[in-house]
């Protein structure tokens, strides 16, 4: 995994470490998130996003490596999120490397009924998300990737089913259905809480890009599932 593309902020009064796995060649969505997780006082990694030039262009490939390379440095990463598909690379870091606490899973990738090229495209390009700013500011985060990269990360999607990874990690999963969330059902995202020993959180009033727009009920969830103490 290539650092040169990381955004890291660190707090010397507090080693809580938080790693983010950003969705398919997007980050800039995640960094306002981010950087509220910095404010609050955490060590915080946002990861550049799985596709772009530098990392691996397929998500087992990008978990993998995570892995290895968390074990290698070795220090316990107290959560690591996964956003959108990044839920699947992140999912495969956790169940791999032994230095991975918690796991938060938010907008879980690909829901059963989308897991053929054709449905996950249609799904992507034309399932209205409500609450979403629409494309129109990934495009910059795209070009990062190109568009062989992001149709092989995308198709790649299709082969990281979660209810398989999911069983191999041992810590403590929480997986998060934002409600207008239409790139996965409840039912699935819910499956895969309960099937893992973990919770289940449908989240009222967000899109499927969420924490986007929302960054201090992010922190409060963070908080809660870290054990922080109020400042």
């Amino acid at each position: 995994m290539s650092g040169g593309d990381e955004l890291v902020r660190m707090d010397e009064n507090r080693t809580t470490r938080i790693v983010i796995v950003p969705g398919l060649a997007v980050r800039s969505y995640a960094e306002e998130a981010a950087e509220a997780l910095v404010a609050r006082g955490y060590a915080v990694t946002l990861l550049p996003a799985p596709t772009w030039r530098g990392v691996p262009k397929l998500l087992k490939s990008y978990g993998s490596q995570l892995a290895g390379r968390l074990d290698r440095k070795g220090e316990t990463v107290e959560l690591l999120v996964g956003l959108s598909v990044g839920t699947q690379a992140a999912a495969i870091t956790a169940a791999q490397s032994e230095t991975v606490r918690r796991l938060l899973l938010i907008s879980p990738m690909v829901d059963p009924h989308d897991r053929t090229p054709l449905r996950l495209l249609s799904a992507w390009l034309f399932r209205k998300q409500e609450g979403d700013a629409g494309f129109s500011f990934q495009v910059r985060d795209w070009t990062r990737a190109g568009i062989p990269r992001i149709l092989a990360g995308f198709l790649s999607a299709l082969d990281v089913p979660l209810e398989r990874v999911l069983p191999a990690f041992g810590g403590q999963l929480t997986v998060v259905q934002p409600e207008w969330n239409t790139l996965g059902s409840p039912e699935f995202a819910e499956r895969l809480a309960r099937e893992n020993d973990g919770r289940y959180i449908l989240l009222p009033h967000a899109a499927h890009s969420w924490p986007v727009g929302d960054p201090d009920r992010f922190v409060r969830l963070v908080d809660e599932l870290t054990d922080a103490e109020p400042k």
